[in-house]
């Protein structure tokens, strides 16, 4: 589908992100997700600590020494909605301690990259062959790099969590499943459905909050396999209302990136150099960096 007439690549810009909003789950409010429906029980169920599953979960995918060992990360997947053709593709490629690439491809729509050698970041969008560069705050590229990384997201389950306990045994995707109720240092509510039998992470619900209504957001972790020395998912389903939107991973690899992967392109260097040298830089996130 081409882009309406006068669009520009600067008014791109937001249409990209919001491909994929229903994933980020950015914007979202206090009020509680839908609550699974209790497993049938016979007698009083004593119910498993919250962080003890998430330590347990954390074990079955490879334990928190490979984990944070991993220095290199990347991954290849395709877009597409249930039922339908592709629509997009993405690539991602991280790398310690903060250098990151991510390519998104959306056909027609355009695409839009990514990119930080760990001292500057940017962003470049092209639609209709039109190619827009500019250079973004390192702290924004690190957020994007939050949103689209979703390993990272299934990695750090209780990062920001102010309350974490478990709620009620519950069926996700028939898996049996232990509910936990994570609600944020903002206050906005999540529930996460780890597997009673594999412990994994089966699936994330919480409640986006919209315009003019509030929409609940379902996200399924699918396909794990092991990647050694680490168990990853290999596919993702975001469900918003009647809609999904499957991510699959076909390529996914824990092999060292080279450093040249995050350099940037021709365009972008010629906005480096016409930054002022006594222009201050812009300071990264606090905390530490994840692949």
């Amino acid at each position: 589908m081409p882009p309406p007439e006068g669009t520009s690549p600067l008014m791109l810009t937001p249409l990209i992100p919001i491909f994929l909003a229903c994933t980020l789950g950015l914007q979202t409010s206090p009020a509680q997700p839908a609550e699974s429906q209790p497993v049938a029980k016979s007698q009083p169920m004593v119910l498993p600590l919250a962080r003890g599953l998430v330590s347990r979960y954390v074990k079955e995918i490879g334990g928190r020494v490979a984990l944070w060992d991993l220095e290199s990360f990347t991954a290849h997947a395709t877009l597409a909605f249930t039922g339908g053709q592709a629509t997009g593709q993405l690539d991602l490629a991280f790398r310690r301690p903060n250098l990151m690439r991510i390519h998104l491809d959306l056909a027609d729509l355009g695409s839009s990259v990514v990119g930080s050698d760990g001292l500057s970041a940017w962003e470049i969008v092209t639609t209709d062959k039109v190619e827009e560069a500019e250079i973004i705050p390192m702290a924004d590229a690190q957020r994007r790099r939050r949103e689209l990384n979703w390993f990272e997201l299934a990695i750090r389950l209780t990062e920001g969590a102010r309350s974490f306990r478990t709620v009620a045994p519950a069926e996700f995707e028939n898996y049996p499943c232990w509910e936990i109720q994570k609600i944020t240092r903002d206050g906005v509510e999540e529930r996460l459905f780890i597997d009673r039998e594999h412990f994994l992470l089966r699936g994330i619900r919480m409640i986006e909050e919209g315009p003019l209504e509030d929409h609940e957001v379902t996200m399924s972790f699918r396909d794990w396999k092991p990647i050694k020395p680490l168990l990853l998912f290999h596919e993702l389903a975001v469900t918003r209302d009647d809609i999904e939107l499957i991510i699959r991973f076909d390529k996914i690899s824990l092999d060292t990136v080279s450093p040249t992967t995050f350099q940037p392109p021709p365009s972008v260097e010629d906005l480096l150099r016409a930054i002022p040298q006594d222009e201050p830089p812009v300071e990264d996130d606090p905390g530490e960096s994840q692949p």
